[in-house]
């Protein structure tokens, strides 16, 4: 009876038919039921996304699973901008990698997840594979950012706190419910990939920094679409797996009891509330505030590099936790490193995918600026919480100089948050920056085109024609591919 009592008091009541709500609305969402502000969320996401795994195709991480895949065989699935094709799962890896590893992809701040990189790489793969519209695809890819944004919802901050990585984990259940969008799948069979998905869905915090970080948001994309073929063919898992003894919220979030998580699924969705956040630096988002406070002090002061003494980063619990390198030695440590992101704006006046480089990393200038930067959890953002809502990523700046003059500067948020948001031009530029290291200009002009009025498009074939680079890779490919072999 002792050990009895001993279990379930750590099991704490959790709400009944999660997983049941979750997998209706997936299952019976409809583009006509949806807000047009939502499908235009969905579209400038894509385009985001897509975007992001061109350029970062050519790394070595999506390169090496490229080969990796390509071992198994010929399949119906593109690997965007590198030409092969494989079977769906293992497109959806290698791509889902690939829009990660640069750490350029969108998140919603509020729920800290980066959902589109995973859920786009799935549901294109798919699409492809079945032939699907850019009606479904942009359907599919909201439904998958709104269920495993919903999710994370329940969770948080606990999951991050206790070491998990949420892409890893809440995306494996938003793609499940894209990819079983697409394949129309009924209630209960989208609540057996949900179920599915449940004993696949993993990842810790501890692969930042490395290779790793970038397969978490591969394997989410992979798995998640494995759950709904499966599912699809008849194979069952806990339809109550949000919920259940011994489900999600017990074992990734500690017992919580999923408050949250349906209060306002689809209404308003995540495109609208609350928001999109956009990534303007290829860097940790909780760097971004931090790079612009040094921005803004170095283009208001014009102070010389040899006229610092130090500087001190006084910054929000989450920032802290998430950027743990200081004296970063690789591009993948520098993308969570607080010192080198301030000592690169510093140094260059620019954050941008061609100076964060590992020659960057061990720039003699960069490494000694980024010695005399440090950083600390604020009392007075932390007093907030882990993540403050006034400054979820709240950065303040302290640039000391030997003259003993001491420069300050806050910044609460990055530049392309839900209330700061750019435009599409933006996007589309910044679109262009990503795929010109693979695609000819013909192609990206097409591409961003028909990403532009995608809802029209019936089938997703003309697009992904033009972002896998039919013809071979160029010579930065080629590169790249000396560099994994």
């Amino acid at each position: 009876m002792a050990l009895a009592e001993e279990v379930t008091k750590h099991v704490p009541a959790q709400l009944p038919g999660i997983t049941r709500s979750l997998a209706e609305f997936a299952a019976n969402a409809s583009l006509e039921r949806v807000p047009g502000d939502v499908i235009e969320g969905s579209k400038r996401s894509l385009l985001d996304t897509i975007g992001v795994m061109l350029g970062g195709c050519g790394e070595p991480a999506p390169r090496l699973l490229a080969r990796y895949a390509c071992s198994y065989g010929i399949g119906k699935a593109s690997l965007i901008g590198q030409g092969q094709k494989v079977a769906a799962p293992l497109a959806a890896l290698v791509n889902g990698t690939a829009a990660d590893v640069l750490g350029f992809s969108d998140i919603v701040v509020d729920n800290m997840n980066h959902p589109s990189g995973s859920v786009c790489a799935a549901v294109l793969a798919l699409a492809e594979e079945r032939d699907a519209s850019g009606a479904d695809v942009i359907l599919a890819h909201l439904i998958g950012v709104e269920v495993a944004d919903k999710i994370g919802v329940g969770v948080k901050p606990q999951l991050q706190i206790k070491g998990w990585h949420p892409l890893a984990v809440l995306n494996t259940f938003g793609v499940a419910a894209a990819c079983g969008r697409l394949l129309k799948l009924d209630t209960d069979k989208m609540a057996n990939a949900l179920g599915i998905a449940g004993v696949m869905a993993s990842g810790m915090r501890a692969g930042n920094g490395t290779m790793s970080k970038a397969f978490g948001a591969g394997r989410a994309a992979r798995d998640g679409l494995e759950a709904a073929l499966l599912a699809k063919m008849g194979f069952t898992g806990s339809t109550a797996v949000i919920e259940a003894r011994d489900g999600f919220l017990l074992t990734f979030g500690d017992g919580a009891s999923g408050a949250g998580i349906l209060d306002n699924l689809g209404d308003p969705y995540e495109f609208t509330n609350p928001g999109m956040t956009y990534k303007a630096y290829p860097t940790c988002t909780r760097s971004h505030p931090g790079i612009n406070a040094a921005l803004k002090l170095r283009a208001q002061y014009k102070f010389g590099l040899d006229d610092i003494d130090h500087i001190v980063c006084n910054v929000a619990p989450a920032v802290a936790d998430y950027l743990k390198f200081g004296v970063a030695t690789t591009k993948l440590e520098a993308k969570y490193s607080l010192p080198f992101c301030v000592a690169l704006a510093l140094i260059e006046g620019r954050v941008t995918l061609a100076n964060v480089t590992d020659e960057k990393v061990g720039d003699p200038q960069v490494i000694a600026l980024m010695k005399k930067v440090t950083m600390q959890i604020s009392e007075d953002f932390a007093r907030h919480g882990y993540l403050p809502p006034h400054a979820p990523h709240g950065c303040r700046v302290h640039v000391h100089l030997k003259s003993g003059l001491e420069l300050v500067q806050q910044e609460n948020r990055g530049p392309w948050e839900p209330t700061t948001p750019p435009t599409w031009e933006h996007l589309s530029e910044k679109y262009r920056r990503c795929a010109e290291l693979v695609l000819s200009d013909e192609a990206i002009d097409g591409s961003i085109d028909l990403l532009s009025r995608l809802e029209t498009v019936s089938r997703i074939h003309s697009l992904i024609d033009l972002i896998r680079q039919p013809d071979g890779v160029n010579a930065r490919m080629r590169a790249a591919e000396e560099d994994v072999t």
